[in-house]
C-alpha cells in the first residue's frame, strides 16, 4: 500500500509506443524517488523516472507544484501498475489504463496541448545522458516479415560491455526475433565533444502480423533502456517504405503529377508555329492493324492526326482480313498523310517490316493499334532530331493507360546497355533512323512477340547517337487481351526476346548464354570466361578486426566455384596478436593465400586506403584484380564468375557486387549522386528479392558508380587509370576511380547474381558521426567534386528528371512549382 506523501498522478499521455504518467507533488519531497511497473499477474515491464529538472519544464508542465516527474512505459495491450518508490516506502502507486489512456491522452491533446506535446518524446529530448533507444525504420521482407532498425545510444560508461535486445509484444510476452548489431561506433558525443557515446544500430525482424511490441536493450543481462511500437505507428512505418519500393511507378499522385507536367494547349500551339518554320525531318509511324477494339484504335488514330508535329505519315499495316469495323475506320479517315497497306496477317515481326519497306520518312517510330501519343510526341522527336542529327536512335518515357486513367509510369535512364541486356527497358516510344534500318537485317519472323526489343538491339549496335526523351509521351493501353497488361500473357514473347537477345550477343562477338530472369520477359546473361581461367587477385586491405577476416577469407575460400585466384591479404596498422596468428593460420591453411604489409610514409599519414589499394595491386600477380573489404562474406559461390561475365562487355571497366546487410536487405546494387554531390546507395534496405523501380534491385544495369567493397577490375585497366588516388585517404575514392574510368571510355556496371554480405563500416566505423573525421572527409569529397565537373556539374543520366534526384528509390518528385 502506497502511503500519503504528497504524490499525485495528474496527466496521462499516449505517445508513438510510449505511455506517460506525469506525477506531482504540492510540497518538496524528502527522498530520491524509483520507478516499478508491473503487470496484473505481477511480471515486471520496462519503466523509467525522469524529473523535471528546470524551473521553466516545472512552470509548464505542473504550475504550482514544488516537483514533478514523468514516468515513461511502454504501451502495452493491457493495464500496467505503476509505483513510486523511496528507500523507506512505496510512495504512489496508479494504472496507466491500456484503454481509458487514449481518451485520457485526447482530452489532455485538446485542453492541455503544450503539456502533451512536451510529454510526448520526454525520454529522447531530456535524456540526461542515459541510454536511449530509438526504432527508426521498417522494412518488409519476404515471407511476411519486417525488419525494424533502432539506434541505441548509450555513454561512453558502457563502451565495452555486450549490448543486446529483447522484443515483447502488447502482452508483454517475449516473442522470437532476430536481433543483430548491424554498426557499432564509439564517438564524440554531438552534445559535448569532450565526451564519448557509443551507438549501435541493431536490426530486429519480426513477424508482419506483431504490430503492438516494445523493445528492451540490455547491458550485460541489465535492462538499460526501452523502445514502444504501437499497432497505428507500426502499419504507417511499414507502408511509408512499401510505398518507396516501387518508386513513381507506383505512386498514387502520379495522375495529378501528369498533368502538371503534360503539354498545354498554349505550348502546342507554339510546337505547331515552330512546326511550320521549320524543314523535316519527316518521322513515319508505322502501325500493325489487327481486329482493334474500335473506341481503342479510333483514339490511337487520332493521337496521331493531332500531334503538333505535322511532318509525318501514318502507315498502317492493315492484317485484319476485311473486318468490318476495322475497314470502316480505315476508311473514313481523310488525311493525305495515312498510308495504308493492306497485308496478309503473318508474324507481327513479318508484319511490321511490311511497314517499315512502305515507310518513306527519315526516321520511323512504332505504335500500338490501341495506344496512344500525347500530342506533342513526334515534336519533341524532332527537336532531339534537331539538336543531334546524327541520332539514331530514340526513345521516351511511357506510361500505362487503365480505363482513360494514367497510371505506372515508367521512367527510364540514359542508354544502358546492361540494363537492356536484363530486359527491354526501351519499349515505347521507339524511334530509329534510316541509317539504322539500312544498316540492319529486318527482324525474322522467330522473334515475333519481340519484334521491338530485336531492333532495339540491332539499333544499338550500329547508332552513332542515342536519345532518351525524359517525358511520358506514349501511354500504352492497357486491357484484359493487351501485352500491357501482363508479359505473361504472351508467353512466346519470352522466348523470341531469348533468342533475339542471344543473336544480339552473337553479333558483338560476346560468348554467352542467356538464361531466364526473375520475371517474364527479363533475362540473365551468363558469359563464357576466357581458356584458360585466368587468375583473379583478390585484395583485402586488412587491419585487426580477425573475426570479421576469418569470416570473409573462409568464405572466399570455401564458397567460391572459380579456384584460380590469390587472396592477398594487405596488413596496415594491426596491433593484436590474434590478427598476426589469423594471417600465419590462412596462409598455412591455403596456398593461395599471402599477406604483405603496408607501410607509410615516413610523414605520411598512418592510414590511407587508397595507398593501401596500390601497394596490393603492385602485388597481385593476376589478369584481374577484385578489391573487397575485409568485411564482407560471400553467399553466392559463382560471385566471381558472374563478376568477371560483365568485364567480357568490352565497354566495362569496373564491375560491382549486390551487397545484402547481414539482415538480407539490400546495402548496393549501385550508386547515384544528388544536387548536391552526395553520393546515395540505390534502392537500399529493400528485401534482397525486392524489384524496386524498373526492378533496379533484381536488375540493376549499368551506373557511373559501385561501390568499392567488392570490385572487379581488369589489371591492366587499374594500372591505365592510376589506381587509387592517395589524395583520396579514406572517402570516395572508389567513386573517384569509377569515374575515371568512364572518362577514359569505360562504364561500371553491377553484377546482381554476384552476392555478398557487407559489414558496412565494421572496420573503421561511420565517419560521418565522428566530428573529428567529418571535416576530413567533407574535404575529400570537394576535392572529388572539383574533379569531375562534367559529371557533378549536371544531373547524374541514371536520373529521370521525373524522380526525386534526393530519393534512392527512384521516387516522383515532387519540387514542382
Amino acid at each position: 500500500m502506497a502511503r500519503p506523501s504528497g504524490l499525485k498522478a495528474t496527466s496521462v499521455c499516449r505517445g508513438e509506443g510510449i505511455g506517460y504518467v506525469l506525477v506531482s507533488s504540492k510540497r518538496p519531497h524528502p527522498h530520491d524517488l524509483s520507478v516499478r511497473a508491473s503487470l496484473a499477474d505481477g511480471r515486471k515491464v520496462p519503466a523509467r523516472l525522469m524529473r523535471l529538472d528546470t524551473a521553466d519544464l516545472l512552470s509548464r508542465l505542473a504550475p504550482g507544484a514544488e516537483g514533478a516527474w514523468v514516468v515513461v512505459v511502454p504501451l502495452l495491450d493491457v493495464d500496467v501498475t505503476v509505483e513510486l518508490l523511496s528507500e523507506v516506502a512505496i510512495e504512489l502507486t496508479c494504472v496507466f489504463p491500456q484503454r481509458s489512456s487514449k481518451i485520457f491522452s485526447r482530452m489532455l491533446t485538446t485542453l492541455k496541448p503544450d503539456v502533451a506535446a512536451t510529454l510526448r518524446g520526454f525520454e529522447r529530448v531530456h535524456d540526461g545522458g542515459a541510454p536511449a533507444l530509438v526504432i527508426r525504420e521498417a522494412w518488409p521482407k519476404e515471407r511476411d516479415r519486417v525488419v525494424w532498425r533502432a539506434e541505441l545510444r548509450c555513454p561512453e560508461g558502457y563502451a565495452d560491455q555486450v549490448l543486446g535486445l529483447e522484443v515483447y509484444n502488447g502482452q508483454a510476452n517475449r516473442i522470437p526475433a532476430g536481433c543483430l548489431a548491424l554498426e557499432d561506433h564509439t564517438v564524440p558525443s554531438q552534445r559535448d565533444h569532450l565526451r564519448f557515446e557509443r551507438i549501435v544500430t541493431f536490426s530486429i525482424e519480426t513477424d508482419e502480423r506483431d504490430r503492438s511490441f516494445y523493445v528492451v536493450a540490455t547491458a550485460a543481462g541489465d535492462q538499460i533502456a526501452f523502445a514502444g511500437m504501437n499497432a497505428p505507428r507500426a502499419e504507417g512505418m511499414v507502408a511509408g517504405s512499401r510505398a518507396l519500393i516501387g518508386g513513381a511507378a507506383t505512386d498514387i499522385d502520379y495522375p495529378a503529377y501528369f498533368e502538371h507536367v503534360r503539354v498545354t494547349a498554349a505550348e502546342l500551339a507554339w510546337q505547331r508555329q515552330v512546326a511550320s518554320q521549320t524543314d523535316g525531318p519527316c518521322i513515319s509511324v508505322v502501325m500493325c492493324v489487327f481486329k482493334p477494339e474500335r473506341r481503342f484504335f479510333e483514339r490511337a488514330l487520332q493521337s496521331v492526326l493531332a500531334q503538333s508535329w505535322t511532318d509525318f505519315e501514318l502507315v498502317l499495316v492493315n492484317v485484319s482480313g476485311g473486318d468490318g469495323p476495322t475497314d470502316e475506320v480505315i476508311s473514313s479517315l481523310d488525311d493525305g498523310r495515312v498510308k495504308v497497306i493492306a497485308a496478309e496477317n503473318r508474324s507481327i515481326a513479318e508484319n511490321t517490316n511490311v511497314g517499315i519497306e512502305a515507310a518513306t520518312g527519315s526516321y520511323v517510330a512504332f505504335m500500338d493499334h490501341d495506344d496512344v501519343l500525347e500530342p506533342d510526341a513526334l515534336y519533341h522527336v524532332a527537336m532531339a532530331i534537331h539538336d543531334d542529327p546524327e541520332v539514331d536512335l530514340i526513345y521516351t518515357d511511357e506510361d500505362h493507360l487503365i480505363e482513360n486513367r494514367v497510371a505506372t509510369p515508367a521512367f527510364k535512364t540514359y542508354s544502358n546497355l546492361g540494363k537492356l541486356y536484363h530486359h527491354n527497358y526501351v519499349t515505347h516510344l521507339l524511334v530509329v533512323s534510316r541509317y539504322v534500318l539500312d544498316k540492319t537485317e529486318r527482324t525474322p519472323a522467330e522473334f515475333s512477340g519481340s519484334q521491338d526489343y530485336d531492333l532495339t538491339l540491332r539499333a544499338f549496335e550500329v547508332a552513332r547517337s542515342v536519345t532518351h526523351i525524359p517525358r511520358v509521351l506514349y501511354h500504352w493501353r492497357e486491357h484484359a487481351l493487351s501485352t500491357a497488361g501482363g508479359r505473361d500473357q504472351k508467353p512466346y514473347a519470352h522466348e523470341a526476346g531469348r533468342r533475339a537477345l542471344a543473336a544480339h550477343l552473337d553479333r558483338r562477338g560476346i560468348a554467352a548464354a542467356v538464361e531466364a530472369g526473375p520475371v517474364p520477359c527479363s533475362y540473365h546473361v551468363r558469359y563464357e570466361l576466357p581458356q584458360p581461367l585466368p587468375l583473379v587477385s583478390i585484395i583485402i586491405p586488412t587491419s585487426d578486426q580477425p573475426q570479421l577476416l576469418r569470416r570473409c577469407v573462409s568464405s572466399i575460400i570455401d564458397k567460391s566455384t572459380y579456384h584460380e585466384f590469390e587472396v592477398i591479404l594487405v596488413e596496415n596498422n594491426s596491433k593484436l596478436g590474434e590478427t598476426y596468428a589469423l594471417y600465419n593460420h590462412l596462409v598455412a591453411h591455403d596456398a593461395r593465400v599471402r599477406t604483405v604489409t603496408w607501410v607509410p610514409e615516413p610523414d605520411g599519414p598512418t592510414f590511407n586506403y587508397s595507398a593501401i589499394v596500390n601497394f596490393g595491386a603492385q602485388h597481385a600477380r593476376g589478369d584481374y584484380l577484385v578489391l573487397l573489404h575485409n568485411d564482407t562474406e560471400v553467399i553466392e559461390p559463382g560471385w566471381i564468375e558472374e563478376l568477371m561475365g560483365q568485364l567480357m562487355r568490352p565497354e566495362v571497366g569496373v564491375v560491382g557486387a549486390k551487397l545484402l546487410f547481414e539482415d538480407g536487405l539490400i546495402q548496393h546494387v549501385g550508386m547515384v549522386a544528388n544536387p548536391d554531390g552526395n553520393l546515395c546507395h540505390v534502392c537500399q534496405n529493400l528485401s534482397a528479392t525486392e524489384h524496386g523501380a524498373g526492378f533496379a534491385a533484381t536488375m540493376p544495369g549499368d551506373y557511373h558508380m559501385v561501390t568499392g567493397a567488392c570490385q572487379m577490375i581488369r589489371a591492366k585497366d587499374f594500372v591505365a587509370l592510376g589506381g587509387y588516388d592517395e589524395r583520396l585517404a579514406v572517402g570516395y575514392n572508389d567513386a573517384d576511380f569509377c569515374l575515371r574510368a568512364f572518362e577514359a571510355g569505360l562504364i561500371s556496371t553491377v553484377a546482381e547474381r554476384a552476392l555478398l554480405y557487407h559489414k558496412e563500416f565494421g572496420t573503421r566505423g561511420r565517419e560521418i558521426l565522428d566530428v573529428r573525421l567529418k571535416a576530413r572527409l567533407l574535404q575529400e569529397r570537394s576535392y572529388m567534386i572539383a574533379k569531375h565537373p562534367d559529371y557533378f556539374g549536371a544531373p547524374d543520366p541514371s536520373l529521370n528528371p521525373n524522380v526525386d534526384p534526393y530519393s534512392a528509390y527512384f521516387s516522383l518528385r515532387r519540387d514542382l512549382g
